[in-house]
This record gives structure tokens, C-alpha cells and sequence, in this order.
């Protein structure tokens, strides 16, 4: 009975449907267009259901230094788990779009500050934060 007992609450205490992720960080692994090196660099997050509305915006970064190399979000995004539909984009200050990919909170199941690789043809990326 008392396996039984503390079995039931291992289930209860995985439960994970009302977790949400708060983004903290990004960090810009690589990125396929050659920036201008006097160009400056930042990222932005948007939510695909919502395509004009940009959540959060990084500071900018000199498009000369080496990668990686991680940018604060402001404001921090929550994003709930198992949910589809956010979107990264990479911009230079004098050329503009550069790169973006999607992230889907579907493919991550994990419960714990973690960084999570997210990339396409053109844009690799790391989010990072915590789950709460």
C-alpha cells in the first residue's frame, strides 16, 4: 500500500500540462548572411498568432566580435509548454532581417532551467531560462 501511495504521488507531482517557460536569454550560436561589421545585432520574439506584435526585443551587439554570444530579453517572456507558434527573428541594424527560426514548446519536455537549441537553414540559436 505505501508503494502504491507514493507511486500515485510520483504521477501527480509529473504533471506538466501548466508548466510555462520564462525566457530569459538567447543566445546567437551562428547565422548564415555575413553582417556589415560595423552593423550592430539584436534579436526579436514574436508569437506567429500574433505576427505585428514583437514581445521582446534584445540589446544590440557588434556584428565584429566572435560568437556565441547571449543577449538579455526585456521584457522576460512566459511561454506555455506544449504550445506552438513562437518565432525568433536575427536583425542588423543597417541590413535588417537576417535570420529567423520557430521554436514549438511541443518538441521540450523537460522541467528544469535549461538551454534549448532551436535552429533553421539560416539561424541557430539557444533559448534560455527557467520553468516554473
Amino acid at each position: 500500500m505505501r508503494y502504491l501511495l507514493l507511486f500515485a504521488l510520483l504521477l501527480l507531482s509529473c504533471n506538466k500540462d501548466n508548466k510555462e517557460f520564462t525566457l530569459k536569454a538567447i543566445k546567437l550560436n551562428s547565422y548564415k548572411m555575413p553582417a556589415n561589421t560595423a552593423e550592430h545585432l539584436f534579436l526579436k520574439v514574436l508569437d506567429i498568432s500574433h505576427p505585428g506584435d514583437t514581445l521582446a526585443v534584445t540589446r544590440s551587439y557588434p556584428a565584429q566580435l566572435t560568437l556565441p554570444a547571449t543577449f538579455a530579453v526585456s521584457p522576460v517572456v512566459k511561454w506555455q509548454l506544449y504550445r506552438k507558434g513562437y518565432h525568433i527573428e536575427l536583425w542588423g541594424d543597417s541590413t535588417g532581417k537576417m535570420g529567423a527560426c520557430n521554436v514549438n514548446m511541443d518538441e521540450y519536455k523537460i522541467i528544469f532551467p535549461i538551454d534549448m537549441e532551436v535552429k533553421s537553414d539560416d539561424l541557430n540559436v539557444s533559448i534560455l531560462g527557467s520553468w516554473e
